[in-house]
């Protein structure tokens, strides 16, 4: 019996990634997937105002970093100063040859994004936010202003409230420390290093999310520097709208400052993992998909396919439960239908020490965990894009991924490449469809598919794995459709804007006319107007 998760599985192909700082994860409703959306909301937002007539977007002359670098408490640093490293902006090395920004502010408050959300708005320079680096498109970093906001990373609990309010520069394995050290909880994605903001800016797609519903589904409410260098603290009773747009919508809608969610009682969590070689491939994920559909929501359930041309390729099947019964009890109907395992693992443990280890921080602290995680050793650079499974496979599209997932051993320099089925339902479909921006509500699962290469120097061409994890994703178009997932963003999705939000997309628009007008909040998959 192997006791260690494999950790390239947990950080390469379990959870959630996102645009502006997130990488690598909610009430009852029932509207069915493309029912009529509802009426647009009939309120607008107070019209943009100037804070200062020297930030004034009709300024003859642009703002200067010079100026702008007076009102950033952290600094502001340019090409060639001390402490200026873009390439720490950025998790995956496969970009550590885009173009670099022109300055990077350091943001240690809010008022420290509002100045930089404000000098962008006047001109000064396009604008990029910067949580935890993990965008799968790059853009956490890009050619004018980044504001990393890595600073803003407190964890405040409100026992009282049964709340936690979050700086939009942490990151997951912080938080669930903090959060665990006070007993409390959320759910969330699975690696260390992932910031908390663009998780749910996404979605948030996570370990617990069949119990807890997504990531987004646990917000109450966030400070946000609007377009016009407002501060505003946003719920379902304060701007909704726009609250509504940033659980799913992306980072399109305004600069984040803080988070508040709803916390509960920490729990204890049972994990398992099992695992079957090649051969067996298809009957695992054929028994797996089909026992989903019948599991309590206690219980989170992935599914990967993985070739590594170093150790073998095989299947595996892990997953946490929270239920008051046994593990083995839920894991007998699976068993049942598939092949013996070659290899299993199951633990129990507190929520803190389950959280850590499924981003791979077993038997380290979260400070530890992220510094690591962080070296240039360990951030293998990699390819990425994303489905959404609505119904189960039919036996030829189980054969098509098998085989999309089996010519990695074509790929020169591939260390992992393959698919993981990330299962929802569960909270995730208690929540109607329109009620927020993420629209996949009723589906049975994200898929993400992923290859991860070496770095080295000059940097191996990403091409060839692209081409490899893209190729996976039209393998199974047939059955799945061009709909995917926007924290796994990929810049090759022309129709990204349907893609990601399907028939909430017009409201999304709608959203962004009335609190960007000017497109501040730009990026190559933004919200369009």
């Amino acid at each position: 019996m192997n006791h260690d998760l494999p950790r390239r599985d947990v950080l390469r192909l379990a959870g959630a990634a996102a645009l502006a700082g997130a990488l690598t994860g909610c009430t009852a409703g029932g509207s069915k997937p493309g029912s009529t959306p509802p009426p647009t909301p009939s309120t607008s937002p107070v019209p943009p105002t100037v804070l200062s007539s020297s930030h004034s977007p009709t300024r003859a002359v642009s703002p200067t970093f010079t100026e702008l670098a007076a009102q950033i408490s952290g600094g502001l640093v340019q090409a060639g100063q001390p402490g200026y490293d873009p390439a720490a902006l950025l998790y995956n090395p496969r970009f550590a040859t885009q173009p670099a920004p022109r300055a990077i502010a350091r943001c240690r408050t809010r008022e420290d994004v509002a100045a930089c959300v404000r000098f962008a708005a006047a001109g000064g320079a396009p604008l990029r936010l910067r949580n935890g680096g993990h965008s799968y498109g790059g853009w956490s970093s890009g050619p004018g202003l980044v504001a990393d906001l890595a600073a803003m990373n407190t964890v405040t609990i409100d026992a009282a409230k049964h709340t936690a309010t979050i700086g939009a520069g942490a990151r997951l394995a912080d938080v669930y420390a903090a959060l665990a050290a006070r007993g409390v909880s959320i759910g969330g994605g699975s690696c260390a290093t992932v910031g908390v903001t663009g998780l749910t800016l996404g979605g948030g797609v996570g370990v617990l999310n069949r119990a807890y519903g997504l990531t987004c589904d646990q917000l109450r409410a966030a400070e946000v520097v609007t377009a016009d260098g407002r501060i505003r603290t946003v719920s379902a009773d304060a701007d909704p709208d726009l609250f509504w747009a940033l659980r799913g919508g992306g980072p399109s809608f305004a600069a984040v400052t803080s988070l508040t969610f709803a916390v509960r009682p920490a729990p204890t969590i049972s994990t398992f993992f099992l695992q079957w070689p090649w051969p067996a491939a298809a009957a695992v994920l054929s028994g797996w998909q089909h026992w989903i559909r019948g599991i309590p929501r206690e219980l989170w359930t992935t599914c990967k396919l993985l070739a590594d041309p170093g150790q073998g390729s095989k299947a595996t099947v892990s997953g946490t439960w929270i239920g008051s019964g046994s593990l083995a009890s839920q894991l007998k109907a699976l068993l049942a239908t598939v092949p013996p395992a070659s290899n299993s693992y199951r633990n129990t443990a507190g929520y803190g020490q389950t959280m850590l280890g499924e981003a791979g921080c077993s038997g380290q602290s979260a400070a530890d965990c992220i510094a690591e995680a962080l070296t240039p050793g360990k951030r293998q650079p990699f390819a990425a894009t994303s489905s959404i499974m609505q119904r189960e496979l039919p036996a030829n599209g189980i054969a098509a991924i098998v085989g999309a997932v089996a010519a990695a051993s074509g790929v020169a320099g591939l260390i992992e490449g393959g698919v993981a089925f990330d299962s929802l339902g569960g909270a995730v479909a208690d929540v109607d469809v329109h009620a927020t921006a993420f629209p996949w509500r009723h589906a049975l699962a994200t898929l993400q598919y992923t290859a991860t290469w070496a770095y080295g120097r000059p940097p191996a061409a990403a091409a060839p794995f692209d081409s490899y994890v893209r190729a996976e994703r039209r393998a199974l178009t047939p059955w799945l459709g061009t709909s995917a997932y926007f924290n796994y963003a990929d810049p090759s999705i022309t129709d990204f804007a349907t893609a990601y939000w399907g028939a909430n997309l017009p409201r999304l628009q709608q959203v962004k006319r009335s609190y960007d007008p000017h497109n501040v909040f730009s990026f190559p998959q933004s919200v369009p107007l």
